[in-house]
C-alpha cells in the first residue's frame, strides 16, 4: 500500500473534525441491572440517553475504561455496551450498535 500526502487545506479540515458523536440526549430516571463479562454484577440508574450510548450513575468500583457490559432492563430486553469513561460514581457507556430513537425513547420515560 503506497501513503499518499494530503493537501495542507485537506489536512486541516480532516484534523479539525469532532472525536465525538452528536445525538440528542434524553433525560432518563431508568433503573437497571449491569452485568460485566467477567459476571459483576450491579444497580445502575440511568441519567440519560441517545441511540449511541447512555450514562450511568452507579457506585460499581469495578468499573473500568474498555469493560464490555450488559445493560439488563427488563426480562425481555437488554443491551450490549463498552465502558467509555469512569468518574466517581458517574460511567459513560457506548452501546455496541446503536438502538433506535423509539427504543430511547422508551428507555427514558421508564
Amino acid at each position: 500500500m503506497v501513503a499518499t500526502k494530503l493537501k495542507p487545506e485537506v489536512a486541516k479540515q480532516q484534523a479539525a473534525r469532532p472525536q465525538t458523536r452528536r445525538a440528542s440526549r434524553l433525560r432518563s430516571q431508568t433503573r437497571t441491572t449491569i452485568r460485566s463479562s467477567h459476571g459483576d454484577r450491579a444497580k445502575a440508574l440511568i441519567r440519560d440517553v441517545s441511540i449511541y450510548g447512555c450514562s450511568l450513575e452507579c457506585d460499581a468500583g469495578w468499573l473500568r475504561n474498555g469493560m464490555f457490559l450488559t445493560l439488563h432492563l427488563n426480562a425481555e430486553w437488554s443491551i450490549q455496551a463498552i465502558v467509555r469513561w469512569v468518574r466517581e460514581d458517574r460511567t459513560g457507556v457506548e452501546f455496541l450498535r446503536p438502538i433506535s430513537e423509539i427504543e430511547a425513547r422508551a428507555i427514558s420515560e421508564d
